[in-house]
């Protein structure tokens, strides 16, 4: 072997010694990345999974509950965060602008069926935050007529314009079914309207009597 061709091999190995090293760094900074990759991932699906437990431990808690009391209703009023509930589990407000008619025949959709209780679009509502007079099962002349008047009267606030359908916190629906809201329209409760006016009551945790009042 000649001078000329040891130095040729010299150099040539000198070039893939470095070439080798850099494609080395490369690699060991792709698997850097993937196990950075990798954790992210890992953490946001044991953070989802926990928001996951909360919200249905909520929903089996709102499904089970007892009878609705005042106390929950006050915390939609008020807006505050009831100690067994973290408020990102309450559920969203829903936004009403529709014509109510009033109640005829098994087949109701959007409509009122007395003072408390109302069909929105196929799902039956009862107002969370009063009491009003019965019709069906009314006790005395008085209660069934005071009844037809809030009924009346709802038919109206409700057909007004856009009002928002406001969830109990932690409580969906009562031990009928009926979804529980509170009705709100810019700020006020269309059942303290009611109140206001003599066709109700706020609702204290328990049915009173409306003879001989």
């Amino acid at each position: 072997m000649d001078g000329a061709w040891l130095s040729r091999m010299e150099s040539i190995l000198a070039e893939i010694v470095p070439f080798g090293e850099r494609r080395r760094r490369k690699r060991r900074k792709f698997v850097l990345l993937v196990a950075k990759v990798s954790a992210a991932t890992f953490c946001a699906t044991i953070a989802v999974g926990a928001g996951w437990d909360q919200l249905t431990s909520t929903w089996q808690w709102a499904t089970t509950a007892g009878p609705v009391n005042a106390s929950e209703v006050s915390a939609v009023r008020d807006n505050s965060k009831p100690a067994h509930l973290n408020l990102r589990t309450r559920l969203p407000e829903r936004r009403v602008v529709s014509a109510f008619t009033a109640c005829n025949g098994s087949k109701r959709v959007t409509c009122v069926v007395d003072g408390d209780t109302f069909w929105f679009e196929g799902e039956k509502v009862r107002i969370a935050d009063i009491d009003t007079p019965e019709i069906g099962e009314a006790k005395c002349p008085s209660e069934r007529a005071l009844g037809e008047k809030a009924k009346s009267r709802l038919q109206v606030l409700l057909s007004a314009g856009p009002f928002e359908m406001q969830a109990l916190p932690g409580r969906d629906t009562d031990k009928y079914g009926r979804l529980l809201r509170v009705l709100v329209r810019n700020g006020q409760s269309i059942g303290d309207r009611l109140v206001a006016e003599g066709l109700a009551r706020t609702w204290s945790g328990r049915r009173e009597p409306w003879c001989g009042i």
